[in-house]
């Protein structure tokens, strides 16, 4: 019965396709986002029956695998819809996702002035990972910006900053503003920072890191220009100074770009491809900008030596990067993105110490996917959500979440992973006392008792 409903679902996501050729009609492109979605959800779901028909718990490292988590909540929201430009973060706990954009959430009429800002979700969500379920944070009824595409955005201990970012049209309200919240403390509210000194532009599609009390922006665009430069925010002071202004008329500075990532070690700050409307940068010589000595420089890859030259990740801009911390150093796993005109589902990581690339070939996304974003655990476990895959020559937002272990965690974090799986049920079942008393580690108890 299964295979019958997974292949209508499959034959009416290629009528929708036929229809879409010749009818431009939001409602017609959101029903084939479900479609495409129910299929692909349905196709995970006899896969994972299969994996997993034994019930026996086994760790599969670099494997790329789809969240599965409760089908509703509380506020009949049961997870947020499928979208792209939006903005993810995690602790060990909790995925908080912010804004994003699908046009065809929009129903469209010919004197709908205000049709494109439906489009964007004001909204921050947040996913419980013990519990498996999405909670809706904050909404539209709540003080939210109205740029809320491209956004940037960290986690700073239990304070979310957000910066940045588009209105739609694109490029026509963009943002220099800071936000702030703590999504676990009441009351629920994200407050604008009243910042001095010299602002840097309002723009979207730019990056952020914290280092020594100072919040660091790198680059972005308003829509025609692309820039490099660097402004920095003294957190205790509240200024903002540019720390470097791009001059590629009299210095090697890097080229104006925007969805770019940046890793950071203790002295230098990594810029991850990005590009411009009808240009990628490569990713085999990175822009690299030492902190304490303010200048930049170029710093060379190393190929894989199990590959082919050129042996390193394709120019790509609209790609996802997470970092975390190994015994061997920074490492960096990059995944999917595009360069204008190829999708990409491939995952590289990168060391920051030995600065060689490695395919990850065991680990592949199910299907080309860019403008979604990706975050890491301490421990190593990134997830990725939304954004648009390139499936059947047709580009589809998705809602879903995918984990990979990037990297082989200490065997406690194993452990828990593997008590999840034999007590599903645990946050209902047990108190933060309980969980002590039986022997559970603290760090990992308040991971379902937070509060």
């Amino acid at each position: 019965m299964r295979i019958l409903v997974l292949l209508f679902y499959k034959f009416l996501a290629r009528v929708l396709n036929f229809l879409n050729k010749f009818l431009n009609v939001p409602r017609l492109r959101n029903l084939r986002e479900v479609v495409e979605l129910s299929a692909e959800e349905m196709s995970s779901d006899a896969s994972t029956a299969v994996a997993d028909s034994d019930q026996v718990f086994c760790f599969r490292p670099y494997e790329v695998k789809r969240v599965k988590y409760k089908s509703y909540t509380k506020n009949g929201r049961s997870r947020p819809f499928a979208r792209s430009g939006h903005r993810i973060v995690c602790d060990d706990a909790a995925i908080y996702c912010f804004g994003g954009f699908n046009p065809n959430m929009a129903v469209v009429t010919e004197d709908d002035d205000d049709a494109g800002s439906r489009c964007l979700f004001q909204e921050l969500w947040k996913y419980d990972i013990v519990r498996k379920e999405w909670s809706l944070v904050m909404g539209p009824n709540h003080v939210l910006p109205q740029e809320l595409a491209s956004n940037a955005m960290i986690l700073l201990g239990e304070t979310l900053i957000v910066f940045g970012g588009t209105g739609f049209p694109f490029g026509v309200n963009c943002s220099n503003r800071v936000y702030v919240c703590q999504p676990e403390k009441k009351p629920k509210e994200m407050t604008e920072v009243e910042v001095k000194g010299d602002l840097p532009p309002a723009q979207y599609g730019q990056a952020i890191v914290y280092h020594d009390g100072h919040l660091y922006t790198i680059g972005g665009t308003e829509g025609f220009d692309y820039t490099c430069d660097i402004y920095r925010l003294n957190i205790s002071s509240k200024t903002w100074e540019c720390a470097y202004a791009c001059r590629q008329d009299i210095r090697d500075d890097p080229p104006g770009r925007y969805r770019h990532e940046i890793a950071i070690d203790d002295e230098r700050i990594y810029i991850i491809g990005g590009g411009t409307s009808d240009s990628a940068f490569s990713l085999a010589s990175i822009p690299t900008y030492h902190i304490r000595e303010n200048v930049w420089s170029y710093t060379a890859t190393k190929p894989d030596p199990n590959l082919p030259l050129p042996g390193v990740p394709t120019a790509r801009k609209c790609h996802s990067c997470v970092q975390y911390k190994t015994d061997q150093g920074t490492e960096i796993v990059v995944a999917g993105g595009y360069d204008g005109r190829t999708y990409y589902g491939d995952i590289w990581k990168l060391n920051l110490s030995s600065l060689q690339w490695q395919l990850m070939q065991k680990s592949v996304l199910p299907h080309p996917l860019f403008f979604h974003d990706a975050a890491c655990s301490s421990a190593g476990c990134m997830y990725i959500f939304g954004g648009i895959k390139f499936s059947s020559n047709n580009n589809v937002r998705t809602n879903i979440v995918y984990k990979m272990w990037t990297t082989i965690p200490k065997l406690s974090e194993i452990c828990w992973e593997a008590l999840q799986h034999y007590v599903p049920d645990m946050a209902n079942r047990s108190t933060l006392p309980g969980l002590l008393s039986v022997g559970i580690p603290l760090k990992f108890a308040k991971r379902v008792h937070e509060q």
